[in-house]
């Protein structure tokens, strides 16, 4: 009688002990994820069963950043070209490359991470986004496939050549796509030597912009399809120091052109643009921008 009380005792312990360590885990700040010794949050979501790769390999991921309210900000099945994370070996507290290491093709995951660690040390940002009063959000993760590290150095040697072919592509559709817009818009307004092609739509009257000058402008950007990549319609005004490489330097020079009061339509070729950016940048590699500015105010 009294073995079958301490055991049914034993029994009922183990119980109240795993129930504790259940509510525990559910009651900390991110129910449902785990917090690893080296100070992660995880969940794993899906767990293929598949064999881990090993440290040096690289996974071929779909990744999203979103906010703590649940917003995504980024995701990776919008860009060109594919992600692919390498496995090593975590290098602060909370590094996402622990959770990284739990990985296997199959397998989804979700963490939580600092905002300004993961951009500035994890990714290499320059700056890192105001989330306002959040200072962590989450890095949702699916692996679709994984190489070792020198598979993976010739699938990036031939994405490079890709990359190449796909630029040079670009750079000649610049230029067509150039002519035919002055074409359809019947625009016989001769370019700069830079290149910058500008059409005064009102003359201002105010004081002439230079050097150093400050300028208070509205604008709307759009390629040459139309679409509008940036406006500041409805927005603050945008603010200028001339000559501070605030702007891309076809918007330097066009300020230069003008004065308070004016409005003016520019025609900035890549070259005075962003160039040949990143493929998978908001304003894709040669890219001829449109910019119909407003100049609210001057001063020094």
């Amino acid at each position: 009688m009294i073995k079958t009380i301490q055991l049914n005792w034993v029994g009922t312990s183990l119980m109240m002990i795993a129930v504790l360590f259940l509510l525990s885990c559910n009651s900390g700040p991110y129910p449902g994820y785990e917090y690893s010794d080296n100070g992660l949050y995880y969940k794993i979501v899906e767990d293929s069963d598949t064999e881990k790769p090993s440290e040096g390999d690289f996974l071929k991921v779909n990744i999203q950043y979103v906010t703590m309210n649940d917003s995504v900000f980024f995701d990776s099945k919008d860009e060109v070209l594919p992600v692919w994370v390498p496995i090593i070996k975590p290098d602060f507290r909370g590094d996402i490359m622990e959770g990284i290491a739990m990985l296997s093709v199959g397998d989804s995951a979700s963490f939580i991470v600092r905002i300004d660690t993961f951009f500035m040390m994890t990714i290499g940002a320059a700056r890192v986004p105001d989330f306002g009063s959040d200072s962590m959000m989450y890095v949702n993760m699916r692996v679709i496939d994984s190489k070792s590290r020198e598979d993976f150095e010739m699938e990036r040697e031939f994405l490079d050549q890709q990359t190449r072919v796909q630029l040079e592509e670009l750079r000649v559709k610049e230029l067509e796509d150039l002519d035919e817009y002055l074409k359809i818009n019947n625009i016989t307004q001769q370019p700069l030597e830079s290149g910058l092609i500008f059409i005064p739509i009102q003359n201002g009257n105010g004081i002439p912009i230079t050097e150093g000058k400050k300028v208070i402008c509205h604008y709307t950007g759009t390629f040459v399809d139309g679409t509008v990549f940036d406006t500041s319609d409805g927005l603050e005004p945008l603010q200028v120091e001339i000559g501070s490489g605030d702007v891309i330097d076809g918007f330097d020079e066009a300020l230069r052109l003008m004065s308070k009061g004016g409005k003016a339509r520019v025609i900035i070729p890549s070259d005075i643009g962003f160039g040949q950016s990143d493929i998978n940048s908001p304003i894709p590699p040669y890219a001829t921008l449109i910019f119909d500015i407003e100049v609210i105010e001057v001063f020094d």
